[in-house]
């Protein structure tokens, strides 16, 4: 009997699946019992270990913030929270995970922040009355304090993005120097006693529960001026000014076959006073400063085909000394054998490569050449999913010795990517070093990771953009209050004229049938009661909404 290959591996396929789904809501179970026991470090194991098998489980990866918020670590659970996001289209589940950084928030008293997370869980779920709940409690903690700007501050002028703040608020500060002159620092103090600072970190800071004053610290700039007339290139520098201390950034445009070979940063009118340059960049001394480079003949690095693989080298033009990185990749079922590096000006003279595929350039142009031979061993780069800020991809997951493996980094909102960390499975003190976004595979496994930092333009950003979006949340507040009130005042001017019509209708009917009261008149009269009664406890439930502790992290079992 003949058998359809591709329905075979597509059963096979499908049972495969279905084992995976099976194992890992075994483990899901698994992971929710240790939690119920209180065995969180246990429970955040398990749901690692799912997430490692299958990324994207949402469930799994909103209990493991359930694990981290049980920990206290509300920072780890806020993250986990947020991924659960990006998982799964479910509207219901994403309010849950969004309430739950509210929680996150809340038990770290940063109101503000919390207030307009539960905003973000009500637009996503109304009817979650937890979130509600929540929100009113944030609320009810929130003080509006002024921000004053010093009126006079030497040599320049300083503006607040808010004239008053909550408790909790990032406020955004904006500086404008006098000529000659440049912002040193911003300097934030409680408004009634200078002696108690605000930390004012870049160009923010976040509102404490008084008032503040707002002012800064201007210091005399010094010139950067470039010389004209660099032979073979152009020099610029990032600022045309700076104040001491500052750092200096500087770019060079050679002409077509040259390259900068080092820059110069002298004091005006004093070339033996120079000021020292690490790559590109210099710390601006308290004096006026010139910026010239040297320019010369780039030498020329090139690589001639190979059977069975290709290589390149990461810089084609380089100078006398510089580093080279070949990037290697070997067909399938082959791997690097050899690899040299030969002077065009002397067969002779060679540059020796390293391990990593790495050379050092020799003073003239060069070949590079390769051969390729039968692989031998595969080793795995396995990828670390524990790491916070971000997620890092590569290419391949298993490679031959001296075979490059590409990189690939995704920063999480608010974060920016510093650098690859590459390590042997199972010993973290044998390193590999990254070269760029790449890396050259040794003779054993090895894991990938990376580490994000916090992105201060980005937060900014987001910050304006949260300011934008709690501007227009107010504005609608306070447009649905207007409407509230004058919904209610036309409300009260109905019952009070519906009240006095029935009470001239009573004065006339007792007038005719002093013992007599009609049905509509009690039925009325009941209604109008009964509309007071509900406006008096909505008001006592809402003072009591205020008052109330915060409602528990809510679980997805």
């Amino acid at each position: 009997m003949k058998i359809n290959r591709n329905i075979l591996l597509v059963a096979l396929l499908l049972s495969a699946l279905s084992l995976s789904a099976q194992s890992n809501a075994k483990l899901l179970r698994r992971g929710n019992r240790q939690y119920r026991k209180g065995n969180y470090e246990k429970a955040e194991a398990t749901y690692q270990r799912i997430l490692a098998e299958t990324p994207n489980q949402a469930k799994a990866q909103f209990n493991l913030g359930d694990a981290y918020y049980a920990q206290e670590n509300y920072d780890g659970a806020f993250k986990a929270f947020q991924k659960v996001l990006d998982m799964t289209p479910d509207v219901k589940l994403k309010s849950n995970a969004v309430y739950n950084m509210g929680n996150c928030l809340l038990a770290q008293q940063k109101y503000y922040d919390a207030f307009n997370i539960y905003k973000v869980s009500l637009r996503l779920n109304p009817d979650n009355a937890d979130a509600l709940y929540n929100l009113e409690f944030c609320r009810a903690h929130l003080v509006k304090s002024r921000v004053i700007v010093q009126p006079a501050i030497a040599h320049g002028k300083v503006e607040a993005s808010e004239k008053t703040a909550f408790n909790g608020q990032q406020v955004t500060l904006s500086a404008k120097a006098d000529p000659d002159f440049a912002l040193a620092s911003y300097v934030v103090t409680k408004a009634d006693n200078p002696e108690v600072n605000v930390e004012v970190k870049g160009n923010a800071f976040v509102m404490p529960k008084f008032d503040v004053l707002v002012s800064a610290q201007f210091k005399q700039a010094h010139r950067i001026d470039v010389e004209k007339n660099i032979p073979h290139g152009e020099v610029t520098a990032d600022k045309a000014k700076a104040i001491e201390g500052q750092s200096v950034t500087l770019h060079s445009k050679p002409e077509k076959g040259y390259m900068v070979e080092r820059y110069k940063v002298y004091r005006t009118g004093k070339l033996t006073d120079t000021v020292p340059v690490t790559d590109t960049v210099f710390q601006m001394p308290d004096f006026d400063v010139t910026v010239t480079a040297t320019f010369r003949t780039a030498l020329h690095v090139s690589v001639q085909p190979a059977e069975f693989g290709k290589i390149q080298a990461t810089d084609t033009l380089a100078l006398p000394g510089q580093n080279i990185a070949l990037i290697v990749k070997p067909e399938k079922g082959y791997q690097l054998n050899d690899v040299r590096v030969v002077s065009q000006r002397d067969a002779n003279t060679s540059a020796p490569v390293s391990d990593d595929n790495v050379f050092q350039m020799l003073d003239s142009d060069v070949t590079v050449s390769a051969t390729f031979g039968e692989a031998t061993d595969y080793y795995r780069a396995e990828i670390d999913t524990t790491m916070e800020g971000g997620r890092v991809a590569t290419d391949v997951e298993e490679a031959t010795r001296r075979e490059s493996v590409m990189l690939r980094n995704t920063p999480a909102p608010g974060y920016k990517f510093k650098e690859y960390v590459i390590t042997q499975v199972g010993d973290t003190s044998v390193k590999v070093t990254p070269l760029g976004n790449f890396f050259t595979m040794p003779d054993f496994d090895v894991t990938v990771a990376a580490v994000f930092e916090k992105d201060e333009n980005n937060q900014q950003q987001q910050n304006q953009q949260q300011q934008d979006q709690q501007q227009q949340d107010q504005q609608q507040d306070q447009q649905q209050q207007q409407d509230q009130q004058n919904q209610d005042q036309q409300q009260d001017q109905q019952q009070n004229q519906q009240q006095q019509q029935d009470q001239q209708q009573q004065q006339n009917q007792q007038q005719r049938q002093p013992q007599d009261i009609s049905r509509e008149d009690a039925q009325r009269m009941l209604q109008a009661i009964e509309n007071q009664e509900r406006k008096t406890m909505e008001k006592v439930n809402e003072q009591k909404i205020r008052t109330q502790p915060r409602k528990p992290s809510e679980k997805d079992w």
